[in-house]
């Protein structure tokens, strides 16, 4: 079933970052569904989480995730806020066909 917005797992990976917190508020105020997992230790944590959320996108800040994790996803991986906004304005995943809530 079809989602009306894209979903985004951020995560805090190997230590904590305080962007985390501002990128999810951005990307909530960019009409994104934002889950917060705080920081995770393992690319391991990283993966059940993915598979429990059902992300679009995985956000992964603090440190650089390891090898492979992007793969092993399956969906698109972003470090930086930067990527992020790469990401948004590329279009949003399956959600595409969804109207925007700013062409009225």
């Amino acid at each position: 079933m079809p989602r009306d917005r894209p979903r985004v797992l951020l995560v805090e990976f190997a230590r904590p970052d305080p962007a985390a917190v501002a990128l999810g508020r951005v990307l909530r105020d960019e009409g994104v569904e934002v889950v917060h997992a705080g920081p995770l230790g393992t690319a391991e944590q990283i993966l059940r989480t993915a598979e429990q959320e059902d992300p679009d996108a995985v956000g992964v800040l603090g440190a650089e995730p390891p090898d492979g994790l992007k793969r092993a996803l399956g969906v698109r991986v972003f470090t930086t806020a930067g990527e992020a906004a790469e990401w948004l304005a590329g279009g949003r995943s399956h959600t595409a066909e969804a109207p925007s809530d700013r062409a009225r």
